[in-house]
């Protein structure tokens, strides 16, 4: 029991007790008013009596009567004389209450002649002598209703106590997201509406919060699916939120649980840029390159306001690595075009420059020199071709028709007749004569023409190239084979980029721009399919296109 109740326990005790002896008191007092009555009117009814009635009367009534006249003589005698000698007000006045022997009496004095004083003499008058019975019954009924109050006041407070305990325990449950627990409450309880209320408020915090992590969940999809990096830091430097962009920009997973940001960011200009915005207050932009990754990126470092004195930082990271390399290629492939352009129109202009001179008289040095020029502007016009079919745009549309596979390759190789023939090659042609696919024929022949022209132009002498065709899956498998000079291994990776030669003195002799292969894996591409490269130094080189058949 706890001391709250142990308190109202004692409290109620206390005034029980009280209100007990008030009561013993009051009733009391009311036999005292009463029997002050009946000893007035037994005095008078004296008065008119003779010696003997009133002996009589004073049986009948049970009330002693002593006359005081002269010197006292007994020990009532005495006490009226010494009360009326200490205080005469008495006389005729209330009764007072004198100890007679073990018995408190009510002594009522009036005076019947001058200093004739009779008194009349009574047990006093209390609910214990007069009613004892009464007295009992009053007891015993009087504390058992006492305790039935107390009784029922305990039940009544363990009523209220445990409703509200109850209600209190739900109410923080709803706050901790927890199930309430069942109350049970009658129509007429005083609970009835703040457990019906308590209910309703569960149900909306429930559909709140619902709310709530249905937002969180779509917000937290649309971050972790954002391009861009997104990191969260607060004024402890701790890490609230981030995405998988986020962490593929600083190379490596990052915790979900708050910790430094310093434990992700690596990147001195990037840590730099989030001290400074914490510290001015102000946001920072700048482009730079992550240190685990060597990702370019442009960041953008924003000063929040969470709470008055609470400041945040918002990390957004673009990558930029593709754009810049785009610059890049644009600046390598102008730097290199130029390069190729001046090559040609340099020999075309100072051989012109020099039969201009004085060499055109000389049949000899005329015809070498117009063989030389000849062949320059026709390698001009192939890069010139070359760059245009590279300039394309690649989303154009396929134009699919029927196409002869078979006479693409053999046109291609009666082009080639020349070259093949210098250097003794023996051409391998595996491709069925009714073999026809549904693709673009001209893109289909630029990639033919290209890998048959590396195929010839970088084989040794007495070679093999091999060209086969099949069909499966709904798929065409061309295959060029040859047994020339083969590709390094590091060459490999960068064979397909734009004006890159593996044999950059034998390319300019045979009359290559370096944009062959470029063409035919822009040509692939824009086919739907796909090339492989097999290739060993000194053995040979096997390309392997895979295209969709309509």
């Amino acid at each position: 029991m706890s001391s709250r109740i142990n308190r109202q326990v004692i409290w109620s005790s206390l005034l029980a007790i009280a209100g007990f002896f008030i009561i013993i008191v009051g009733v009391d007092r009311l036999l005292y008013h009463q029997q002050t009555a009946h000893l007035k009117a037994v005095y008078q009814t004296y008065l008119d009596l003779d010696e003997k009635a009133s002996a009589t009367l004073a049986k009948d009534q049970a009330v002693v009567i002593t006359p005081l006249v002269g010197k006292p003589q007994t020990q009532r005698q005495k006490l009226m004389q010494d009360l009326i000698d200490r205080e005469r007000t008495i006389v005729g006045r209330q009764p007072v209450v004198v100890r007679v022997g073990q018995t408190n009496e009510q002594l009522y004095i009036a005076e019947r002649q001058h200093n004739h004083f009779v008194g009349l003499w009574q047990p006093k008058a209390t609910l214990a002598r007069v009613a004892p019975t009464t007295m009992v019954w009053f007891t015993s009924g009087y504390w058992l209703v006492m305790c039935g109050l107390l009784v029922w006041s305990l039940r009544r407070h363990r009523y209220w106590t445990g409703h509200v305990a109850t209600m209190t325990h739900n109410i923080a449950r709803i706050r901790t997201e927890h199930n309430v627990s069942p109350i049970i409450l009658t129509p007429g309880s005083p609970f009835l509406a703040m457990g019906t209320e308590i209910n309703r408020l569960e149900q909306t915090v429930a559909h709140l919060r619902q709310k709530v992590l249905l937002r969180q969940a779509s917000f937290d999809r649309l971050i972790d699916h954002l391009p861009q990096g997104v990191m969260l830091i607060d004024a402890d430097r701790n890490v609230l939120l981030s995405n998988q962009a986020m962490a593929t920009f600083v190379g490596h997973p990052i915790a979900p649980d708050e910790h430094n940001y310093l434990d992700d960011v690596k990147t001195y200009g990037l840590a730099r840029m989030i001290e400074h915005t914490f510290r001015n207050q102000k946001s920072h932009h700048k482009e730079m390159t992550m240190l685990n990754t060597q990702l370019s990126v442009d960041a953008n470092v924003i000063a929040l306001k969470a709470h008055a004195d609470r400041e945040q930082v918002l990390v957004i990271l673009y990558d930029v690595t593709y754009l810049r390399q785009v610059e890049q290629m644009q600046l390598d492939f102008v730097g290199n075009v130029s390069h190729e352009l001046k090559t040609p129109v340099t020999a075309i202009s100072g051989f012109a420059e020099t039969l201009l001179a004085g060499a055109k008289d000389d049949p000899a040095t005329l015809e070498q020199f117009l063989t030389i020029i000849h062949d320059e502007s026709t390698r001009l016009t192939q890069l010139i071709t070359d760059i245009l079919t590279l300039s394309r745009p690649s989303d154009a549309p396929a134009k699919h028709t029927a196409v002869d596979l078979a006479g693409l390759v053999k046109q291609a190789l009666t082009s080639l007749a020349e070259p093949i023939a210098e250097k003794a090659l023996t051409v391998d042609v595996a491709i069925p004569e009714t073999l026809t696919i549904q693709s673009d024929d001209v893109k289909l022949s630029q990639v033919v023409r290209n890998l048959l022209n590396n195929a010839v132009f970088y084989n040794r002498e007495q070679g093999t190239v091999t060209v086969t065709a099949t069909t499966a899956d709904h798929q065409l498998t061309l295959k060029v084979a040859d047994t020339g000079i083969g590709i390094a291994t590091d060459d490999q990776q960068r064979i397909f980029q734009r004006f890159y030669r593996v044999d950059k003195a034998r390319s300019r002799h045979n009359g290559g721009t370096g944009l062959g292969l470029a063409i035919v894996a822009e040509m692939v591409q824009q086919l739907g399919g796909d090339i492989d490269l097999h290739s060993q130094v000194g053995v040979g080189t096997t390309f392997t296109v895979t295209l969709p058949l309509a």
